[in-house]
């Protein structure tokens, strides 16, 4: 009787034990994430989306500190391929009077960008400075820097702060709240930095920057989100810029794989004045 109320006993423990495993699963492997595998995460998903050739149409709405808007519209050519150096062409399509200027960022394999921007006035290319990359992107909040492709685990280490939510539009999203900080040797703007990073989709869904004496400086929020060939991706967002007052709310109109493999010498700053936007289906005839 004893011996088998010990045999009882023990698959009681055994069943409780399993239990408590099986409850702490889930606990237990989010604490074991790290804010930097939350980071490098989010870049991965990035680069997945974002993989080969793809074309899109933005619209830029820009409010200034005093009220005005104006609206910019851009055909983009991106091409990224593990191995090689990452492009990203940038045409100006509205209004009329910068048509045909085109910004092009090339992100070398250790971790290096050029930029250029082509003025069809000048028929000529010309090199972005470091300093000039951290200027505003055709009167906008974003810079020539945010626009060009960059990753953020490569520049910041990441701590998490919290599991929480963000509401966008009618969805909530479960996310990960981040405080980053830059790696030794980095140097960026804004260096204190927060973001919220979605659990599911890896997606960058609102971020803060923070200036040397903590005053924030920069903020980002998306404002809607879509699907491309089945990953989650961003619809619409809003960035401003607190100290000048000025934001930009940029919509992807579309985005979508070119109907060719996009030639390497499309993005030779060299050739700028030979891209043709309708040949990649970013403007019509």
């Amino acid at each position: 009787m004893i011996n088998g109320d010990r045999g009882v006993s023990i698959t009681l423990i055994a069943v409780i034990l399993g239990l408590l495993i099986a409850m702490g699963v889930g606990a237990i492997g989010a604490e074991e994430i790290s804010g930097d595998e939350v980071l490098e995460n989010m870049d991965r998903q990035s680069e997945i989306v974002t993989q080969g050739d793809i074309t899109s149409v933005l619209t830029f709405n820009n409010e200034n500190a005093d009220g005005t808007t104006n609206s910019r519209k851009f055909g983009a050519l991106a091409h990224k391929k593990e191995g090689e150096s990452n492009y990203q062409l940038v045409y100006f399509l509205e209004p009329q009077f910068i048509r045909g200027s085109i910004f092009l960022s090339k992100e070398n394999e250790d971790g290096t960008t050029r930029m250029w921007l082509f003025l069809p006035a000048l028929q000529q290319p010309k090199e972005l400075s470091a300093s000039k990359q951290e200027g505003s992107f055709a009167g906008s909040a974003l810079s020539y820097e945010e626009i060009g492709s960059w990753t953020m685990s490569t520049e910041f280490n990441a701590e998490i702060v919290e599991e929480t939510t963000v509401e966008v539009g009618d969805e909530t999203f479960p996310v990960y709240k981040l405080d980053l900080t830059p790696k030794e040797g980095v140097e960026v703007d804004n260096p204190d930095r927060t973001v919220w990073i979605a659990k599911e989709s890896w997606l960058l869904m609102k971020s803060e920057q923070y200036g040397p004496e903590g005053e924030l400086k920069k903020t980002m929020e998306v404002k809607s989100v879509t699907t491309f060939e089945g990953k989650t991706v961003t619809k619409e967002l809003t960035t401003a810029d607190v100290e000048s007052g000025k934001s930009t709310t940029v919509i992807y109109e579309t985005r979508e794989r070119p109907p060719k493999e996009v030639p390497m010498s499309t993005f030779a700053p060299e050739h700028l004045s030979e891209f043709d936007p309708v040949k990649w289906g970013l403007a019509e005839e």
